[in-house]
């Protein structure tokens, strides 16, 4: 029984070209028609996503949509990815549209109005008491309350220096401390007054009167 006859040894091509230029053999593979860029030039793509038909480059995007900052709904129309049924964050968007940030709610000009109305019977007594039950709750009725806070409290310093000063006039002559003292107590309540009546007609309508800083110190904010 004769031995096999010996292969012809394969001739190796000697080009120093590209692999991807041979011509491809009988029997073997095709040359790829897409090729990988792992170069320097393409540092930041190393994975199969880098490969395109035609071998044109692959580039990831150079800027991304930003991550939602807490507490802002979704886009109109977003959907769950699971159920597809509308997000819980739109359909509140648009059952209930966002109060702009101050905005009265039902009831709060009732509140604010009372807050200033008391200061020329109460002194601070009811503005006080609505600004620390129910400032927390709402912006608006804790604005309007601390202004109002802050009236009661400056008209009271005022009147404590009136009284002072009759005091002090008192012991010389009582006819002139009355002479003096009483006027200045009367204009004092005037004015406090007519800051209360404005004060209060602006919350009541749902806006908001500054009162002179003068009469109204910023003690309470």
């Amino acid at each position: 029984m004769s031995s096999n006859p010996s292969r012809p040894a394969p001739e190796w091509p000697t080009s120093s070209g590209p692999l991807d230029a041979l011509p491809a053999a009988d029997g073997g593979f095709a040359a790829p028609s897409e090729r990988r860029h792992t170069g320097p030039q393409d540092a930041f793509h190393t994975g199969p996503q880098d490969r395109v038909p035609g071998g044109g480059a692959a580039r990831w995007p150079t800027t991304r949509s930003p991550w939602p900052e807490p507490g802002v709904a979704r886009a109109a129309g977003a959907r769950e990815p699971e159920t597809g049924q509308p997000t819980a964050a739109t359909t509140r968007a648009t059952a209930e549209p966002a109060a702009a940030p101050g905005s009265a709610a039902p009831g709060d000009e009732r509140l604010a109005t009372l807050s200033y109305l008391g200061v020329p019977f109460l002194g601070p007594l009811v503005p006080l008491a609505i600004y620390l039950f129910k400032g927390r709750s709402s912006a608006y009725t804790r604005r309007h309350a601390a202004q109002a806070l802050n009236l009661s409290i400056t008209t009271l310093l005022f009147a404590i220096c009136v009284l002072i000063l009759a005091v002090m006039l008192a012991l010389d002559s009582i006819v002139v401390a009355l002479i003096i003292a009483v006027p200045l107590a009367v204009a004092l309540w005037l004015v406090t007054l007519a800051y209360v009546i404005v004060a209060g007609s602006s919350a009541n309508r749902g806006d908001y009167y500054s009162i002179p800083s003068w009469i109204c110190a910023s003690i309470a904010r």
